[in-house]
């Protein structure tokens, strides 16, 4: 699916964002392009049922002394540095075959919420 347009959840504000339930989706259509088991990028496997698992809790293959998704952490989390396009190693995400694409927004909110709520499943 690569980086084509996604429906984006809506979650009114006080509701936790879970990744199963709101975000899932949303990796899926991105990031599974480059994070499947046969060529998982990064090692990173992001196929459904697989992406919580690999990213929260777990040191990043470019920044071993970062978390992915360090729950509660927004700003110590890889996974948000690399959505807003703020590392010193590798690439912004997602990336398409001309480049990193910048999410929108509300794609970004979600995320943020998300890893600030403690990255539920």
């Amino acid at each position: 699916m690569g980086c084509s347009g996604v429906d984006v959840p809506v979650v009114p504000e006080g509701e936790p964002v879970s990744y199963a339930e709101h975000l899932e989706p949303l990796v899926i259509a991105r990031c599974l392009s480059c994070h499947t088991a046969e060529e998982p990028e990064a090692r990173l496997v992001l196929e459904a049922g697989t992406g919580f698992g690999q990213m929260v809790g777990r040191a990043s293959t470019q920044m071993p002394e970062t978390m992915i998704v360090a729950p509660g952490d927004v700003e110590g989390s890889y996974l948000w540095r690399k959505l807003i396009h703020d590392v010193e190693i590798g690439r912004g995400m997602p990336r398409t075959i001309v480049g990193s694409i910048e999410l929108p927004d509300d794609e970004l909110e979600l995320y943020r919420r998300w890893i600030e709520g403690g990255a539920l499943p």
